[in-house]
């Protein structure tokens, strides 16, 4: 649930999950939603995954084709202060734009999951926002650790960062 993009059925958050996967199955687990430094990184691997995957983190690298206003927007991005809307097949978030707001307004007047997926039109309108900026018609889907997020910095330094006192 700590993840951008679709999310799933059950608001459970990836540090509660991840120790259930774990114990559950008999592959590599890979954490992701809300790694977003060195401290949530290191718990991941805590909790027994084997791999963790930050996209937050690197939607706002200096080196991602993420538009540069939505980078910013990624900085100023607060977990608390985004929007929330059913969608196929369960829910997705958005940092707010002009688009996602009409997707809440339509949960709320109960249009039906197709009609919001519709609205969304996902791979058109999540271009629209993330890649060309255009945050009047598209969304910005982002994860719960972006209030984490201050700057936006090279990929080697988040990867130096984020494992700098790693131990496997």
């Amino acid at each position: 649930m700590d993840e951008g993009g679709d999310l799933p059925e059950h608001h459970i958050g990836t540090f509660s999950n991840v120790p259930l996967i774990v114990d559950s199955v008999k592959i590599p687990v890979m954490a992701a939603g809300g790694i977003t430094d060195r401290r949530t990184f290191n718990a991941a691997f805590a909790l027994g995954a084997e791999g963790a995957y930050c996209g937050t983190l690197f939607l706002s690298s200096a080196e991602a084709r993420t538009a540069p206003n939505v980078k910013e927007m990624i900085l100023k991005a607060n977990a608390t202060d985004m929007d929330f809307f059913r969608a196929k097949p369960y829910y997705y978030r958005s940092i707010l734009t002009s688009l996602s707001q009409k997707l809440v307004q339509m949960d709320k007047e109960l249009k039906t999951r197709e009609e919001l997926y519709n609205a969304m039109h996902p791979m058109r309108n999540l271009k629209f926002g993330m890649l060309d900026g255009q945050t009047d018609v598209g969304y910005v889907t982002v994860g719960l650790g972006v209030s984490m997020i201050k700057s936006i910095r090279p990929c080697k330094e988040i990867i130096d960062d984020i494992t700098h006192d790693f131990k496997p």
